[in-house]
Parts: C-alpha cells; sequence; structure tokens
C-alpha cells in the first residue's frame, strides 16, 4: 500500500494512495457530510453528492464527491469553501423536497441554513416514503449479506428500492441490514416479540435456547447455518449466552 499526502483545509494528512478522499478526512477528524457512503460497500457513495469538495491539483479545480475520489499525492481538499456550500445548499434543498419528513435530511439542511424547500412536487407519491434513492440498502443486501433480495426499480424521481416483481421476496431472510444501512429511514421494519416484517413478508424470530428471548429471524438462521456449515446449536444461542 502506498503512503501518499493530500492537503485538506490546509493541514498536510497521509493516507493510502486511492482510498476516499471522504474516509482520509474522517481519519483526521475533518468533517464532510454524507448520507450514501458506507466504508462496508465497494460500490457505495457518489448518490446523493451531499459530500462534494473542491480537489484542486495544479491549476485545475474540479467539484467531485468525497466518497469516491481517490486519494492522489499532491492534491488539495477544500470542504467548506462559499462555492461547495452554494452547490451543498441547493443539493440539500432538492433532497428535502424529494424526502420531507426525514430527520437526517432535515438536520443536514438546518445546519446549511434551510427549513424549507423552495421546490416542490405535483404528485405526494413522489416522496417514496423519504427514499432518495441512493441505492445503499441494495448494495448492503447484494455485497455485505450476500442475498440479492431487492433491486432498484423506475426511473428517474420514480426510482426506488423494492423486491422483484413488487411482491414479498423470496429470498429475503429478514436481516433488516437494508433497514439500518438506510441514511433516510425510508425503509419500514416492524418488528414484534415473535416476528419481524419488511419488504411485505413477515418472518418468524428465532428463540434462545437458553433464555428464551426472541433474537434472530429463523430464516436468517437457517441462511448462516448453510453458508458457514457451522454447527446449527451454536446459532441457536443469543449473543449473551454464546
Amino acid at each position: 500500500m502506498k503512503k501518499v499526502k493530500i492537503v485538506i483545509n490546509g493541514k498536510t494528512v497521509e493516507g493510502i494512495q486511492d482510498q476516499s478522499v471522504l474516509s482520509l478526512a474522517r481519519e483526521n477528524g475533518i468533517y464532510i457530510p454524507s448520507l450514501c457512503f458506507s466504508p462496508e460497500v465497494h460500490t457505495s457513495g457518489g448518490s446523493c453528492r451531499v459530500c462534494l469538495v473542491e480537489v484542486h491539483e495544479g491549476k485545475s479545480m474540479r467539484l467531485v464527491t468525497s466518497c469516491n475520489y481517490p486519494v492522489r499525492e499532491g492534491i488539495e481538499v477544500k470542504t467548506d469553501t462559499d462555492f461547495v456550500r452554494k452547490i451543498r445548499k441547493g443539493v440539500l434543498e432538492l433532497l428535502l423536497c424529494r424526502a420531507p419528513e426525514s430527520e437526517k435530511i432535515k438536520e443536514l439542511a438546518a445546519k446549511n441554513g434551510i427549513t424549507q424547500a423552495r421546490f416542490f412536487t405535483d404528485s405526494p407519491d413522489v416522496h417514496l416514503k423519504n427514499c432518495i434513492a441512493c441505492s445503499l440498502c441494495t448494495q448492503v443486501c447484494e455485497e455485505v449479506v450476500g442475498v440479492s433480495a431487492i433491486s432498484m426499480i423506475k426511473r428517474g424521481r420514480e426510482k426506488e428500492p423494492a423486491a422483484p416483481f413488487m411482491k414479498a421476496s423470496n429470498t429475503c431472510i429478514g436481516c433488516g441490514a437494508c433497514a439500518f444501512a438506510c441514511p433516510t429511514g425510508a425503509i419500514e421494519m416492524k418488528d414484534t416479540p415473535e416476528t419481524r416484517t419488511i419488504w411485505g413478508k413477515t418472518f418468524e424470530m428465532q428463540k434462545c435456547s437458553v433464555c428464551g428471548t426472541p433474537f434472530i429471524p429463523k430464516d436468517q438462521l437457517e441462511w448462516i447455518v448453510k453458508t458457514t456449515g457451522k454447527d446449527r446449536s451454536f446459532f441457536e444461542k443469543c449473543p449473551t449466552h454464546r
């Protein structure tokens, strides 16, 4: 791994060539807002545009998404210029229009002086329950979980994640990783002591063989046993009793 040095907001920092500018900034305590980035997902980032920064190299300057822009020796990054703030404010206004009830987006918008978007839509359905179509949920399902139970469907402002044919997915294991990864809380997941419902499918929860506490969907347990090849009895115990 080749080490390189770059400048972020006037501070010289060292990182690994080709890691993202956003991850290097975070390692050095430099704040860059983001929504759709996850270090666990190789293909994540770039969709929400919130993490835009200026990258200067020689006499050239470009506006880039820091979550997927590679670190290169000698570049200078500026995260909070007037230009960056102006563009980021416009991006947040558009996101606030699409997901007006998302607490995360409202929080980011307020930090940038936005309490109400100037834009509006002629149909309330376009909000799609606060989904910003970043596709992080589908990437987590495919790359981290390894199930690919959901995918992005439709186009334009109606683009959204869904199970095949908008029906209960046969491959979903009810793990909830997509809901936990969603930056705007758009994915509905309802838990009861006995069941979990997500993507139109209800899963029975496995009870711990020691204490009797429900702690994991049975479908997820079966998938873990199948993919790991380990003894089932180990996974029938909650993390506290393993």
